[in-house]
């Protein structure tokens, strides 16, 4: 069906650099080994799905440091208005990052399905109690777990995704 060497390479590479703090570089390099992923597997809802994470993760994140600059410049003038505004930004943004994690949660669990890589329905599960519990901080511990599990998971795709042998139908 397809070649995955690309795919594992990428994906290791690009999860190694983001958990070393190169996260914009190796979150190009885990995009495009998802996309590869989806174009071997013959499943295009793969990359659309990590896509979607992607495009809410990043829309969070800008709104969380928008939110903290937008803030601090309302609490040298009325520390209530900057605390409020840092409280509602801070809900929005976790609430499309648990979104975001939660379509890349499918993707995940739809290439464990397809590839027969356990781990990466592991690291999905990891990343989605991590968002979850970010609230209370501890999330954050899970986030890291999960994003080292993600080197071992892209290390772990086989070379080849092998083509399922069809049943001749009776004529």
């Amino acid at each position: 069906m397809g070649d995955l060497k690309n795919a594992k390479m990428m994906g290791g590479i690009g999860a190694i650099l983001t958990v070393v703090g190169l996260g914009f570089i190796g979150f190009i390099l885990k995009l495009l080994a998802v996309k590869n992923i989806a174009e071997a597997t013959g499943r295009g809802e793969i990359f659309s799905k990590y896509l979607w994470a992607a495009i809410l993760n990043i829309l969070a994140s800008l709104i969380l440091v928008g939110t903290m600059f937008g803030s601090m410049l309302g609490a040298s003038n009325s520390p209530e208005f900057g605390l409020g505004m840092l409280g509602a930004g801070g809900i929005i943004a976790v609430v499309l990052m648990i979104v975001g994690v939660w379509f890349m949660k499918q993707s995940y669990d739809m290439i464990s399905e397809e590839t027969g890589v356990g781990m990466f329905h592991t690291v999905a599960l990891l990343y989605i109690i991590g968002a979850i519990l970010m609230i209370v901080l501890i999330g954050g511990l899970l986030i890291v777990i999960a994003a080292i599990l993600e080197i071992i998971a892209f290390f772990s795709l086989p070379d080849e995704i092998s083509k399922p042998v069809e049943e001749p139908t009776p004529v």
